[in-house]
């Protein structure tokens, strides 16, 4: 095997990569995708092509339509921050614009219990990477205060009538 130099240092530095990801893709072997490369022969899922749009609803049997829409921007919510549904109505939770979030109930980045509120709204909460879309269905009247654990900042409300 001969070695090139080129006196292009981005050329140069593209044909390293390029040698690298050749030295990796066959590391891996050409096997199939429905076993693991170890000795365990354990299934791996296959990856999925689709957008990152997660959509959780109440049941997997029931399809919600969402009444309202709060947008998670750049560390902030943008937008509408407040809004009013009907109970057992839905809110998306749009983070197209964003970043990594992770959404609870409670104020200040802080989790706290709220009674009634949707069962994601956990204490580890939701969590949201750029380009997600969680459609969250309301069920019981109330107002729950929704923060990010990561910008304490971030402060949204969502009232649920009768």
């Amino acid at each position: 095997m001969s070695v090139r130099f080129c006196s292009h240092p981005q050329k140069a530095v593209l044909t390293v990569l390029m040698a690298g990801l050749a030295l990796a893709v066959a590391a891996c072997g050409g096997g199939s995708s429905t076993t693991g490369g170890g000795s365990s022969g354990t299934p791996i899922p296959p990856i999925s092509s689709a957008t990152n749009t997660p959509v959780l609803a109440a049941s997997p049997t029931t399809t919600t339509q969402s009444a309202a829409t709060i947008t998670l921007g750049f560390q902030v919510f943008s937008g509408a921050t407040t809004v009013t549904i009907k109970a057992g109505q839905a809110v998306t939770f749009d983070d197209t614009n964003g970043g990594p979030h992770n959404l609870v109930t409670g104020t200040h980045g802080a989790f706290s219990q709220e009674a009634g509120a949707p069962k994601e709204f956990t204490s580890s909460g939701i969590m949201f990477a750029g380009g997600d879309k969680v459609v969250i269905m309301f069920p019981t009247a109330g107002t729950y205060h929704i923060t990010c654990t990561f910008h304490p900042p971030m402060q949204a409300t969502v009232t649920v009538s009768a």
